[in-house]
């Protein structure tokens, strides 16, 4: 069926829908609503007219009306990181799966996060996915005030208006001490992200917590940006200012391959043999034979259950507590400690 153009070229609206299936304007947000209180013959028409028109209706007008938009923010924060991204990728399939569209937002060093989810409430968003930044109390009362459910995913935060979901980082970094320790390292280096800074820290924490049990109190620290190339560089500054540790924690597999690229390109070091180096996400590129990292797995599938649970009860009134869950991270065995 040929479409009509509408008047100046612009979008047809629900007004001249009506007038030309010879309905009231009502008649078609009902259709279009999919209320069934409308007689086939007549909703016929509607559709009828509609493609004939070339009208597609107004989903956030519509969600205005209905006090509902069928919309979940995510917010993400701007880095270019394999994991990460799978992880974004994997909440938009969920809001999806239920039902839902994902609405995406992203902040950046130039806008706070508390700016960000002004603008998002400005959208009449169903409910509220912090990915991996935190959240201020006052913008989480504020969302609590307008009723609006709010998960704050893969970032360590107590706020009793929120639900936390993440990884029990203080555990994994303690972990990995305790698994270098015990395979006989005594020297250590950590490499962390001033990306994700709180949660590199919250490593940090546990694998110095867990060398400070065993009487080591030095290990060497660096904070770069997330990034391959920053692995390489945090891994000369080390080498270089400090000499070579026996092990070397990374809080994340980037920055594992740019400190064993390194290693090996530049010193010549065998990887484990001359430094053990362990990484955390267990990346696609983890298992490749150029790095066979020994890294850290994450429960997302699982961490992603418990947020949509939480989130499908709020928004159909079930009751729903918030709170913090924690998972605890897998070591995955590979050939580089």
């Amino acid at each position: 069926m040929a479409h009509i153009k509408a008047a100046n070229g612009r979008m047809p609206n629900s007004k001249e829908v009506a007038a030309l299936a010879n309905v009231s304007q009502a008649t078609v947000s009902r259709v279009f609503s999919g209320q069934t209180n409308i007689r086939e013959k007549t909703r016929k028409r509607v559709l009828e007219a509609a493609e004939t028109l070339g009208y597609r209706p107004n989903a956030m007008a519509r969600g205005l009306t209905l006090n509902r938009s069928n919309l979940i923010a995510i917010v993400t924060i701007d880095v270019v990181n394999p994991h990460y991204n799978a992880m974004v990728n994997k909440v938009a399939d969920r809001i999806q799966y239920m039902g839902r569209e994902p609405l995406f937002f992203v902040s950046s060093k130039e806008k706070n996060l508390d700016e960000i989810l002004s603008q998002v409430l400005q959208y009449r968003v169903d409910a509220i996915i912090v990915l991996s930044a935190a959240i201020s109390s006052q913008m989480a009362a504020e969302c609590e005030k307008i009723q609006i459910p709010v998960v704050v995913f893969n970032k360590y935060t107590v706020n009793k208006n929120i639900m936390t979901v993440c990884s029990d980082n203080v555990q994994a970094g303690w972990l990995a001490a305790n698994y270098l320790y015990e395979k006989g390292h005594r020297s250590f280096a950590f490499i962390g992200s001033d990306t994700f800074l709180g949660t590199s820290k919250d490593r940090l924490r546990g694998f110095t917590d867990c060398l400070n049990e065993n009487g080591i109190e030095d290990c060497i620290v660096r904070m770069v940006p997330y990034t391959y190339e920053d692995g390489r560089k945090a891994m000369e500054a080390i080498l270089k200012d400090a000499g070579k540790p026996e092990a070397v924690f990374c809080a994340g597999d980037m920055l594992a391959f740019g400190a064993m690229d390194f290693c090996k390109n530049v010193y010549d070091l065998k990887i484990p043999a001359d430094i053990a180096i362990m990484g955390f996400d267990n990346i696609d590129a983890a298992s490749w034979d150029p790095y066979f990292l020994t890294t850290f797995e994450q429960q997302i599938d699982k961490m992603l259950d418990t947020t949509f649970d939480y989130l499908d009860k709020k928004l159909n009134g079930e009751p729903a507590s918030e709170g913090v869950q924690l998972f605890e991270c897998k070591i995955i065995e590979r050939s580089s400690v």
